[in-house]
């Protein structure tokens, strides 16, 4: 009797389909959406897309998770078919196809990729959705529980969401209104600041006919309630407006002058096509500041806003112009020439760029900005382009010109020279861009000179301020300690024989103190004294044995060794005011105790000596020292190598010496541990030299 036997064959070719688990939709949204602040405003573009008028955020209770956010727009609203086909499909669009995507209102559709679901998502775990159409006589309602997907377990196609056609309830006219509950994240004010300033931003300025108005509804926060607009760039005293026209030609209108054709000059064509460009920028000295309005809300705005934000049809390509999004390397670009160029935090910008007509300029599939390709690289280019402009009207607002220069026009001193290489290069076309160039780097010298000179205005005027408010301060105070310490010997009269109370001891401290403060604030009596202005001759040797004695309890306090030494006999005499003398050393010894803090045994050297016509002074420490790349720059003004320095104490010291005919800078060489400075004065003649004479 025989058996078959059947052999069954795996196939060897066929078709498979991908299957979503439900918990995908929470990966890909997480990727889409980084943060709260971003989700809402995915939420306000919906509302665009939807041609509403109006869009509010109420935010109800929101500083803890109870609390809730409801966003409701007056747009179209949605019909069940929308709703149950495109928008329950999570990598689709509900706003039409390619090349259509354009409101019934003529509004270039922002929304892609679903990606409002993700936002909701984002925010809260449960999410109820009314909406109604125009005309309609009923509304529809879908809820939806998020954390049902968030499961390795089931499939996407698993998860079931309610929904129902009810009776008109909410919403009178059309619209849609999105309740989310279950908050994930609580709010808090700098998370309100942060939506604010974005969806201030969210809107080109140049669409300013299209009617879309942003509210924001608070209980916890009332200061961000109300509509969101911007009318601060008023206050800039720089703005630059310009248009390229996708060819090679830019116009120009700077700070409201006429308008100027600028021909493209750089190499190449431009890949990307006509744009518009709108540029404020600020001046970011105190008091620059200060014409603005108050100097901490103007920082804090700058903070918020500063930054050149890109728009495509209407709405912002995020993250361009956020404050810490330097797209256009401006901080870069400043290094080379901190002078003239400005730097990121100086400017609030908006370019208006078109879908139809920078097609090359696409999004990154995250949705956080641009591709880098070259019609980006081309962006950058124009922009700089832009900036120059700007830059160099910057520079002739701040520096108006004075005189004459032939032809009549009005330059500053110094302007002559440039001009006329200017004219030269114009008939000498050959060797145009050479002298160009010379006549560019004459113009940035001027400024950087020019700059210098203003730091020292500055740097001073805020000095002289403080030392007016505390002049005389040992004057006033001195009487007050010791009133202190005569009533303290009263008390230890009333208090003599009274043993077991402690008194005895608190009266010591107290006149230990007081001694203490004394001995500080006699120290400031001779840089105080005004006297006579006149320069008298004075003993250097003797006045640094003085200032040294002054100097004593900042030493002991600090545990800084002081070591004085001098040739014995003999005059170093000079002629300056001995209070200056003082100033001078007390500046130089608080830059030592500033680096002397880390160093076990801390020591200040100070050596007086002739050499040859001239007293020196060598003022020394063994702290780090002064590295030799900032040696150049640590007497110009404002240079300061700890981080809350003024950057003034050398520059005056500078100041000092070459008022009385001297010389400072700093000694550097291998043999020498620590700081090393040294003064060179000029010695006077004796009263017999004189008198021969």
């Amino acid at each position: 009797m025989s058996r078959t036997v059947t052999v069954t064959r795996e196939p060897r070719s066929g078709l498979v389909e991908f299957r979503p688990r439900a918990r995908l939709l929470k990966l890909i949204g997480a990727e889409l959406i980084s943060d709260d602040v971003l989700a809402v405003t995915e939420l306000v573009k919906n509302a665009h897309d939807a041609d509403a008028s109006v869009v509010t955020i109420q935010f109800r209770g929101v500083d803890a998770l109870e609390g809730s956010i409801t966003v409701t727009d007056d747009g179209c609203g949605m019909d069940l078919e929308t709703l149950l086909g495109r928008w329950m499909e999570p990598a689709g669009s509900t706003k039409g196809g390619v090349g259509g995507r354009v409101t019934p209102r003529g509004r270039r559709v922002l929304g892609e990729k679903g990606v409002g679901r993700f936002a909701a998502d984002k925010l809260a775990r449960h999410l109820e959705l009314v909406s109604r159409c125009r005309d309609a006589d009923h509304e529809i309602r879908a809820a939806f529980d998020w954390d049902a997907f968030d499961t390795g377990a089931r499939m996407l196609a698993d998860i079931r969401n309610r929904w129902e056609i009810r009776p008109v309830t909410e919403i009178a006219g059309s619209g849609t209104v999105l309740r989310l509950t279950g908050l994930r994240s609580s709010w808090n004010e700098r998370m309100f600041r942060r939506l604010s300033a974005r969806l201030a931003r969210l809107r080109s300025p140049f669409r300013e006919s299209d009617s879309f108005t942003i509210r924001i509804e608070s209980d916890e926060f009332p200061a961000y309630s109300g509509d969101i607009r911007s009318d601060v760039l008023d206050r800039a005293p720089y703005r630059i407006e310009g248009r390229f026209d996708g060819e090679q030609t830019v116009h120009i209108r700077a700070n409201g002058s006429r308008v100027v054709a600028h021909t493209w000059n750089g190499s190449g064509d431009l890949r990307c096509g006509p744009l518009r460009v709108r540029i404020f920028a600020f001046d970011l000295e105190t008091e620059a500041l200060a014409r603005l309005g108050p100097r901490m809300e103007v920082r804090a705005w700058l903070k918020e806003w500063s930054g050149i934000s890109v728009y495509r049809d209407g709405f912002r390509v995020w993250p361009y112009g956020e404050p810490h999004d330097d797209w256009l390397r401006l901080d870069q670009r400043r290094v080379n020439n901190p002078v003239v160029r400005l730097s990121n935090n100086q400017v609030v910008g908006f370019v208006e760029i078109s879908r139809d007509t920078n097609p090359d300029l696409r999004d990154q599939t995250n949705r956080e900005g641009l591709l880098h390709n070259l019609a980006f690289e081309d962006l950058r280019r124009l922009m700089h382009f832009v900036l120059q402009v700007l830059e160099a009207e910057r520079q002739s607002l701040r520096h108006p010109r004075t005189g004459t220069v032939p032809g009549g026009s009005v330059g500053r001193p110094g302007d002559a020279l440039p001009a006329a290489l200017e004219r030269i290069a114009r008939r000498a076309p050959a060797v145009g861009k050479e002298l160009r160039d010379v006549a560019q780097k004459v113009k940035e010298e001027r400024s950087r000179q020019e700059a210098r000179r203003r730091q020292l205005e500055e740097g001073y005027s805020e000095l002289a301020a403080m030392g007016q408010a505390a002049a005389g301060f040992s004057l006033a105070t001195t009487p007050l300690l010791e009133r202190v310490g005569a009533e303290c010997a009263k008390l230890r009269r009333v208090f003599a024989g009274m043993t077991g109370l402690g008194i005895e001891g608190s009266l010591r401290a107290i006149e230990a103190s007081v001694g203490a403060i004394a001995e500080r604030v006699a120290m400031l009596a001779p840089a105080e004294s005004q006297g006579t202005r006149r320069r008298r001759t004075i003993d250097v040797k003797a006045e640094v044995g003085t200032w040294g004695k002054l100097l004593g309890p900042l030493l002991r306090a600090s545990g800084v060794r002081l070591r004085i030494s001098s040739p014995r006999g003999g005059l170093l005499r000079t002629e300056m005011l001995p209070e200056n003398l003082h100033r001078l050393l007390h500046i130089l010894a608080a830059n030592s105790f500033d680096w002397l803090r880390p160093v076990k045994t801390p020591e200040i050297r100070v050596i007086v000596r002739r050499r040859a016509a001239r007293c020196e002074i060598i003022f020394s420490d063994n702290g780090p020292g002064i590295p030799a790349r900032v040696v150049p720059k640590v007497f110009e003004p404002r240079f300061s190598g700890k981080e809350d320095g003024r950057g003034m104490g050398l520059t005056i010291a500078r100041n000092l010496v070459g008022q009385h005919g001297g010389e400072i800078g700093v000694i550097g060489d291998r043999r020498r541990r620590g700081a090393t400075i040294r003064i060179l004065l000029p010695l006077s003649r004796s009263r017999a030299t004189v008198h021969r004479r």
